[in-house]
């Protein structure tokens, strides 16, 4: 019972002192929410107000005034009466430990305070904006009207280097006199906000007419004198080459300068009417245009230059061209009555002579046309340099077509030594094939050895046709070198497994008496190798019988043979 009471005033003591601390620490919440309150309290509004109220307000001055006061008198009326009453109620929550509803009463007055602070901020803000405005109005009107009367000055001063341009000079700063008038007329009424927007209007305006007033001298010059004196140069250069025997009728320049006047005219226009960036690009535009037509004069004399240099030249690579087309085709007479000559490669001669006529033809036309005055010196140009490029195409089509037929009796001769080279080649394959001893040759051979034999007598048929058909010769000849190989191949392979097979029976013969079975495979192949002559079946039976009384033996025969060896002797 006594340590039950106990516990019982320990528990009452600790909800005490929780009670003690949280009220403490709502105490200092609302005391710092109260500080706050009183700051703004202090905050000098209505002193502000009150200066403000002393100027002449009318206008958009005067509504903003009257906004910015009634919001001050929400302040005053309702915002804080609203504010107090919600102080007292976090106060009796606390002092009640109704400590959830005084938090919530903490957190509105917050808000709350956020609420009257934001409005306050806004109502000084504005009294001071036009405060200062009222004293900036007062120093920048003094200085936009002292630059004001400096333009007005420069105007009548160096009016004369405004040109057409000025009426419109003077008409926009009668513009922003009467604004001037309308600045002063709003501030003796007191409407300080929008006179402050015309001086900023005032401001920038002078300073484009002042930009203005410094490009406009430069873009009349332009438009008045440096163009019109291109273009006369322009003119002047290109009458001079005319005289000299230019044909220049391409550039169509009266239509040209014609049409260069009026855009000069529409870029005056421009600057009259204070179009000034539309102008100073037409002026850059026409500028670069009148430089084209000096390139392209320039280009003209380039082209002279090249023409005079080029022109017999290109005569004297006709001619001589004409006279290698000439042999050729003599040539090919003479080469017709002993070779038979393809229709497609007298087509590519054909051809190519066309284009040494069209060159021809092309180069008169220009010589007429040079000498008549009749063709720019630049086309003239280029119809020279693409004569020069065909007639070295058609130089090197010609050696090629010519080397063809040259090389038609060296082929020939290659094609008659050849087929004899190959009869020697048999022979000599068949002396190499006698000194084997072999006993006998199979039939597949044998074919081979006879079509071998029929190869080169279609060659040497072929090569006694009249006229010779080379073409057909060439053909000839690679079936029969084809077929040579193949018989050569087929004769080495024959010999060497005639080779193989002795040596591979003479060493299985070690195991003939003790192995029945690799007796009976070793008559075999001795039946294919003696009578129907299959030496490479020989070898295959003999090699798979031995190698199943020993596995790797062939290996080691082939490398007694190849080393010439003992087999005993390889390890």
């Amino acid at each position: 019972m006594y340590y039950m009471l106990i516990g019982f005033i320990i528990v009452v003591i600790a909800v005490i002192g929780a009670g003690y601390i949280l009220k403490r620490k709502h105490y200092q919440r609302i005391n710092e929410l109260e500080e706050k309150k009183i700051k703004l309290r202090e905050r000098p509004v209505i002193d502000e107000l009150s200066k403000v109220k002393k100027l002449k307000l009318t206008g958009q001055t005067e509504a903003l005034f009257e906004s910015w006061r009634s919001s001050w008198d929400e302040i005053e009326t309702r915002l804080f009466p609203d504010l107090e009453e919600v102080l007292l109620e976090a106060e009796m929550n606390t002092d009640r430990y109704k400590f959830r509803s005084a938090t919530y009463a903490e957190n509105d007055i917050e808000q709350m305070l956020v609420v009257i602070e934001k409005q306050m901020d806004q109502i000084l803000g504005g009294l001071k904006e036009l405060l200062i405005s009222e004293e900036k109005n007062a120093k920048e009107s003094r200085a936009t009207k002292e630059k004001f009367a400096e333009l007005r000055r420069e105007v009548l001063t160096r009016g004369f280097k405004l040109g057409d341009t000025l009426p419109y000079v003077e008409a926009k700063l009668t513009d922003l006199s009467e604004s001037l008038n309308n600045y002063d007329l709003l501030t003796d009424q007191g409407d300080h906000l929008e006179a402050r927007e015309i001086v900023i209007v005032v401001q920038k305006e002078m300073q484009v007419i002042d930009a203005q007033m410094e490009r406009i001298p430069s873009l009349l010059h332009e438009t008045d004198t440096i163009l019109p004196e291109e273009m006369n140069k322009l003119r002047a250069g290109y009458e001079e080459m005319v005289r000299k025997g230019y044909y220049l009728a391409q550039m169509e320049l009266d239509k040209e300068i014609a049409r260069m006047k009026n855009q000069i005219d529409k870029m005056k226009r421009n600057v009259i009417n204070l179009d000034l960036d539309e102008a100073e690009q037409g002026i850059e535009e026409l500028h670069n245009e009148i430089e084209l037509f000096y390139d392209t004069l320039e280009h003209e004399a380039e082209a002279r230059h090249f023409v005079k240099e080029n022109h017999s030249p290109t005569s004297d690579k006709l001619q001589r061209q004409n006279l290698v087309s000439d042999a050729l085709a003599e040539q090919i007479t003479e080469v017709k009555q002993t070779y038979h000559v393809a229709e497609d490669d007298l087509a590519i001669y054909l051809k190519t002579s066309a284009k040494l006529s069209e060159a021809k033809e092309n180069f008169e036309q220009l010589t007429t046309l040079i000498a008549s005055g009749e063709i720019a010196y630049s086309a003239a140009q280029d119809t020279l340099k693409e004569i020069d490029a065909s007639l070295i195409t058609i130089s090197a089509e010609q050696d090629n077509f010519a080397e063809e037929l040259r090389s038609l009796r060296k082929d020939e001769l290659e094609a008659r030594d050849d087929a004899e080279r190959m009869r020697r080649a048999i022979v000599t394959l068949d002396r190499k094939m006698e000194r084997e001893r072999l006993p006998g040759l199979p039939e597949e051979y044998l074919s081979l050895r006879e079509h071998m034999g029929e190869s080169i007598d279609t060659l040497e048929k072929r090569l006694e046709e009249k006229p010779l058909n080379m073409k057909a010769v060439s053909q000839d000849w690679r079936i029969a070198e084809e077929d040579l190989i193949h018989l050569t191949e087929k004769a080495e392979e024959m010999m060497e497994n005639v080779r193989l097979v002795e040596h591979v029976i003479q060493y299985a013969n070690r195991y003939r008496l003790r192995n029945k079975e690799l007796a009976d495979e070793l008559v075999q192949a001795e039946n294919h190798f003696y009578n129907d002559y299959q030496y490479k079946k020989a070898l295959e039976i003999a090699v798979t019988a031995l190698e199943k009384v020993e596995t790797g033996a062939f290996k080691k025969v082939e490398k007694a043979y190849s080393s010439q060896v003992s087999v005993d002797d390889i390890e």
